[in-house]
């Protein structure tokens, strides 16, 4: 029957007149071309093989770590050494260089000797022979042709 206030019909009649399907079994069967053909022994043995060959990797950077530190480190002391050399050279430099070692040598092998009084010449200079910069009087025109001709000299044209 049909419902006076609802324009929905009731369907719930009619689901017994359906058939219930039925779902047919399904039998699944293994491929067996597509089963691993490598055994777990083996599988373990080439992860182990790996592993190790990573092990030995990681040892073998560690070792090379170790050399380079210790190359490293003798490196170091060998130009705190040098620095030291270089230190004492620079010193004894400085005591063969100095102002009475060059006058004990200068004495010594060359046969030089300091000045004498004797040895002193004085020269006159005349005051009338220096040469004084005459001003001259410009004008307005030349001092701008001045200017411009630094100017041009000063770019480099």
């Amino acid at each position: 029957m049909a419902k006076i206030n609802n324009l929905a019909y009731d369907y719930t009649e009619y689901d017994q007149m359906a058939e219930p399907k039925s779902h047919p079994k399904i039998k699944h069967i293994r491929n067996l071309k597509l089963q691993p053909r490598v055994s777990a022994a083996v599988r373990y043995t080439i992860t182990g093989f790996i592993a190790t060959l990573l092990l030995m990797a990681i040892v073998f950077g560690r070792v090379e770590l170790s050399k380079i530190y210790s190359e490293q480190t003798q490196l170091q002391t060998e130009l705190s050494q040098l620095n030291e050399a270089n230190l004492s050279l620079k010193s004894e430099i400085e005591s063969k260089t100095g102002l009475s070692q060059v006058e004990e040598y200068a004495e010594k092998t060359l046969g030089l000797q300091k000045l004498d009084k004797s040895q002193v010449e004085y020269v006159e200079v005349k005051t009338d022979a220096v040469i004084e910069p005459v001003e001259t009087d410009e004008n307005i025109f030349v001092a701008i042709k001045k200017w411009f001709e630094n100017v041009l000299e000063y770019i480099g044209a």
